[in-house]
């Protein structure tokens, strides 16, 4: 049987027994990313939009991109009452795996086979899911001639972060992109205890550090009243189900798990990305795999988020030219991210990077593994909640404000963060936990000349502006 009837076989299967992924897929709440991307689903049926019928979901392995895709799967069938026929769902590794072929041939098969008819003639509304698109190296082009092709095909990929790479300006024209990240403390609180919070005091949270204005913070204020009554719905402490979330449970897959077993499904996701989504970005050695955990479990144990290239190489006895491919590498991912030293408007500075892990639980599950964990640890608590932080504000550059540069400051002993806002401004970040003082955050605001500076603690319970440093409680922050 020659390769083309096979795929052909396995399509027609595929398709018929799709359903049978839905029926688990009913217990799990909705991330907000779901209704965002269902509006453009409800646009493409009615007709009002169908120009975003082009959907791009990248995200780390194990951020929910599945639960999403097969949300909606089940959102056409149920609610909009789509025939199964005109619904694919497919994952390209398997594609590429056992036919080593496309998205584009896939599609063409499909609608052959199903439908009796092709991309050019097509006069029905029909909707593809593609599940882990970067296995496919031609997924954007493929994307890109659907598009082009027809007006009846919504088309959604989902894959790691990497497939960002592989979106050109010619690409970029005609997607919408929905970026999927680690969950915040909003998502846990709904995913795991069904408790929905505003989205709307997130978005204040976002807009307080990079405006400050006082009439965001009165706003920000009395959401964040409302978020706090909703707290009572919490059989448990929120402040201890929350330091429980920060360690342990940044991902969907581990929410209903007890602790070790969460650590250990992080700590197997982390191997899963270096067996199957570093290679599909750069092929390294098979006696280099050891030497990426390696590195992985340097930054994690490392008691400063500043990294020297040199002295990972010196330390692990590698190159640092190794070192580099993998540390880039790690980043396109997303396990990681790097935060560079401020230098002033386009300067460049010869300092160590920091890295940050783009979930506290991913630190959490490596120091677990390698013993070196201890939440009682007051320094520990605050490394986590610091990482936390960072996390938070790489999202926030890359989705609410993409021209806000994230960076740290040169000099001994500065704040943690300073933000480049709107006209270059800049707002200095610090975190504290316990009794840290605020002078570091002082000395920014002097230094760099900022109308105010913002300070994440747990020194108080609620937002509140003192002079020019905007407090926001760790907690509060936590659902940014």
């Amino acid at each position: 049987m020659i390769l083309d009837d096979r795929l052909k076989e396995y399509i027609i299967a595929k398709q018929r027994n799709s359903g049978d992924l839905l029926k688990n897929i009913q217990k799990f709440k909705h991330k907000q990313e779901y209704y965002k991307i269902k509006k453009y689903l409800d646009e493409f049926i009615d007709g009002s939009n169908i120009e975003s019928r082009f959907i791009v979901m990248p995200g780390l392995r194990g951020v929910g991109k599945s639960t999403i895709l097969l949300q909606l799967f089940s959102y056409l069938l149920k609610e909009k009452n789509i025939d199964n026929s005109d619904i694919l769902y497919l994952s390209m590794d398997e594609i590429v795996n056992f036919f080593d072929s496309n998205l584009l041939d896939v599609v063409d098969i499909f609608l052959d086979s199903v439908h009796k008819t092709n991309k050019m003639a097509l006069n029905k509304k029909i909707f593809i899911f593609v599940d882990e698109s970067h296995f496919d190296k031609k997924w954007a082009i493929s994307g890109k001639i659907l598009y082009d092709n027809t007006k009846n095909i919504f088309l959604i990929c989902a894959g790691s972060s990497a497939i960002d790479l592989e979106i050109n300006a010619d690409v970029a024209r005609r997607i919408y992109k929905e970026a999927i990240y680690p969950n915040n403390f909003r998502d846990h609180l709904l995913l795991k205890h069904n408790i929905n919070v505003e989205y709307k005091f997130s978005k204040k949270l976002e807009d307080i550090i990079y405006y400050g204005e006082d009439k965001i913070i009165d706003e920000s204020i009395a959401l964040e009243e409302k978020v706090y009554d909703k707290l009572f719905d919490l059989k448990n402490n929120p402040t201890t189900e929350f330091l429980s979330f920060l360690k342990t449970y940044g991902f969907s897959l581990t929410l209903n798990l007890n602790e070790v077993r969460a650590y250990e499904q992080t700590f197997t996701l982390i191997n899963k990305v270096i067996e199957n989504d570093i290679p599909s970005i750069k092929s390294f050695n098979t006696s280099t795999k050891p030497d990426i955990s390696k590195i992985i479990n340097y930054i994690a144990l490392s008691r400063s988020e500043m990294v020297s290239n040199t002295k990972i190489a010196n330390y692990l006895s590698l190159s640092s030219k190794l070192v580099n491919d993998i540390l880039n590498v790690l980043e396109k991912t997303q396990i990681i991210f790097s935060i560079k030293p401020y230098a002033g408007i386009g300067k460049t500075m010869r300092k160590p990077w920091k890295y940050y892990f783009l979930s506290s639980s991913l630190k959490s599950a490596i120091n677990f593994k390698l013993g070196r964990f201890n939440l009682e640890n007051k320094r520990c608590l605050g490394i986590l909640a610091e990482n936390y932080v960072a996390a938070s504000l790489f999202k926030m550059s890359k989705t609410t404000y993409p021209l806000m540069g994230l960076f740290y400051p040169p000099e001994k002993k500065g704040c943690d963060f300073l933000l480049q806002t709107k006209l270059d401004d800049i707002v200095p970040v610090e975190v504290g936990i316990g009794n840290k003082t605020k002078s570091q955050l002082v000395k920014a605001i002097i230094k760099y000349d900022c109308d105010y500076g913002v300070l994440i603690s747990n020194r108080y319970n609620r937002i509140r502006k003192e002079k020019n440093i905007i407090h926001i409680p760790l907690l509060s922050f936590s659902f940014l």
